[in-house]
């Protein structure tokens, strides 16, 4: 099996909680009595936090629901207290770990040591991560930034609109629906469209059209490493009525029709087709870059970032032919358009191009985007028949909004998710709301996700936040190499589904590190002090591996229930109400790994199911 699954993550959900505040105060010493500024001392699953000072003594406003602080100071053990009382004296001893050279940002920005699993808010999987070692970084705002750049030091969140049940709800009910009439795109109707073998594995790269009766394409993809395809009623501001549609599947000069497809509210569209099982060894793996003047804050940094994962990619996949390219654009009049490198299975190729390029150029707000990605999607030479292909498309301005150049973006998107290539936009620090909305649309219209850097690492100019409720930061190196593998994740055809045992429990895992907002929350598993937490109700779910029914009982305060698949799609939502136990059949599914996510009294949490054929 393709990394034996390895790569996935577990999702735990999160939930956001306000209530009044009191203050915490301290001292931290070590274990001979002498005090230790520069301590982190964080709230719990939240962004607030402080630092000791010169006399090791604190003062922190905290909410008067929290439970726990978190101490953590490089070089010593990582300490988590409950709140019992109004002060709180802590003890720090010497950790036997030894540290790893990383520099990170003091008030708990993490490099991950190892694969984990899913952190979630309350309706998205985002990635989480363990702690490493804390550091202070300076600001570099004083140019390209050659000299200290290096990987592993800038942070993002990621924002998959699609492990939402209510679709987008932050674009359909914030701010940013006002820049749908921008930009003339908005994706509101969507049709999920699972394609299986004859042996219930997923299908790669099958064509998937939503047609007219008439025989007009209004929507075309291709089925991705999880045999899905993602299709678009009316995204790009048509009129096309949901009665007069079909979905068209095609395989190997054979057709397959679904005369009557279900939005994605009333359920996935599943069909299976008598095609041989067949696992891609190729992927195409493209990042397309600003190389405006204005990215000069952050782009030997983005360039460090780059030949690091490549390098780390091609060492994680020598089962695979990893094909890389790169495209760097500037703007109309600039010293060029675009520039690029086409797919090669030779890394060094790649990374010496990024390695040769610059910031220039530019000087007014948009860029030529539109160009760098045409040059991307219709002149590199994408394989036909590749497990993944994805755009990383990194900036900080939207395209032109004239009424020519928004033509040209709609036209690329399609074009790029009839292709089968997934676009994730990276956005850098100087976008603002429009760029915001427009990148997740194309993110959602190409089914890919949507990934921002943030402040936290204290590197480049400042960087909006998203509209959403939650979400988790993480270094940008760890969301690349998470995303690829999930994105290249997929069983071999006559092999069984690999599982740990120990990993498959009746009872579900309990979340406990949980609630984030606009930075990270820090992991206390090797915390010396750690107090039990009562959780009220409980989940259970079996047999686990299933080969077709999967019977769920609970207790407790359960308000919602999902089925999720690894990339963090919601599949399907359960009605709970008044009930203690239902039965699913999962039979429709290809063989894989599954999450039962739900929401226990305050907490969302998780359950991993292993679904297998006979």
């Amino acid at each position: 099996m393709k990394l034996l699954y390895s790569f996935l993550f577990i999702s735990l959900f999160t939930i956001n909680i306000s209530s009044a505040q009191k203050t915490i105060t301290g001292k931290v010493t070590d274990e001979s009595g002498a005090a230790l500024p520069g301590v982190s001392v964080l709230e719990k699953g939240t962004s607030n936090g402080t630092m000791t000072a010169e006399d090791g003594t604190y003062s922190i406003k905290i909410n008067s629901k929290s439970k726990y602080l978190v101490f953590s100071y490089i070089g010593l053990k990582t300490i988590q207290k409950r709140i019992i009382r109004d002060t709180i004296n802590v003890i720090m001893s010497a950790s036997e770990e030894e540290l790893d050279e990383v520099v990170v940002s003091a008030l708990g920005v993490r490099k991950s040591k190892k694969a984990l699993g899913y952190h979630t808010r309350s309706d998205r999987p985002v990635a989480e991560y363990e702690v490493s070692d804390y550091a202070m970084i300076k600001k570099d705002k004083t140019g390209s930034g050659e000299a200290s750049a290096r990987s592993g030091l800038l942070t993002a969140g990621e924002l998959n609109d699609y492990g939402k049940w209510e679709l987008w709800k932050d674009i359909s009910e914030n701010q940013l629906k006002t820049y749908k009439s921008v930009w003339n795109m908005m994706p509101q109707h969507r049709y999920c469209v699972q394609v299986t073998n004859y042996k219930d594995r997923p299908l790669v790269n099958a064509k998937v059209f939503l047609q007219t009766k008439k025989g007009d394409t209004i929507w075309a993809a291709s089925t991705d490493n999880t045999g899905k395809a993602e299709l678009w009623l009316n995204l790009l501001n048509e009129t096309y009525s949901d009665k007069d549609i079909y979905i068209n599947i095609t395989d190997k000069g054979q057709s397959y029709k679904l005369l009557k497809p279900d939005k994605f509210h009333d359920g996935i569209n599943f069909i299976s087709i008598p095609a041989e099982c067949f696992v891609p060894e190729k992927a195409d793996i493209a990042f397309v870059v600003d190389a405006t003047g204005s990215m000069g804050d952050e782009i030997a940094y983005l360039k460090a970032e780059l030949e690091d994962v490549l390098n780390k990619i091609q060492k994680q996949h020598k089962d695979i032919t990893v094909n890389t390219a790169s495209v760097f654009y500037r703007d109309i009049h600039d010293s060029y358009l675009t520039q690029k490198s086409d797919f090669s299975k030779d890394i060094k190729q790649t990374i010496s191009f990024i390695n040769k390029q610059n910031a220039g150029g530019g000087g007014d707000f948009p860029e030529a985007v539109d160009a760098g990605l045409n040059t991307a999607i219709n002149e590199l030479s994408w394989s036909e028949d590749a497990l993944t292909k994805v755009v990383f498309l990194i900036l900080d301005a939207p395209p032109h909004s004239d009424a020519e150049s928004v033509k040209k973006m709609q036209k690329i998107t399609k074009e790029a998710a009839a292709k089968g290539i997934r676009i994730v936009p990276v956005t850098a620090s100087g976008i603002d709301k429009s760029t915001e909305y427009l990148m997740r649309s194309i993110a959602l219209a190409t089914n890919g996700t949507y990934v921002f850097l943030t402040d936290d690492s204290g590197i480049g100019n400042t960087h909006i936040k998203p509209t959403t409720d939650e979400y988790q930061v993480e270094l940008l190196n760890d969301v690349f190499i998470r995303l690829i593998n999930q994105y290249l994740s997929i069983p071999d055809c006559e092999e069984d589904l690999v599982y740990n045992e120990d990993e498959i429990q009746d009872t579900s895992y309990i979340a406990d590190n949980s609630i984030t907002k606009d930075t990270s929350a820090v992991d206390t598993t090797d915390a010396t002090h750690i107090d039990d937490t009562v959780i009220p109700g409980k989940v259970k779910y079996y047999p686990n591996p299933t080969v077709d029914i999967l019977n769920i009982e609970f207790s407790g305060d359960m308000k919602e229930m999902f089925l999720a698949d690894v990339s963090g799609k919601i599949l399907q939502r359960f009605d709970i109400q008044k009930k203690s136990s239902f039965r699913i059949s999962l039979s429709k599914y290809p063989s894989g790994i599954y999450f039962i996510q739900y929401q226990n009294g305050e907490r969302w949490q998780t359950g991993k199911i292993i679904h297998t054929k006979l």
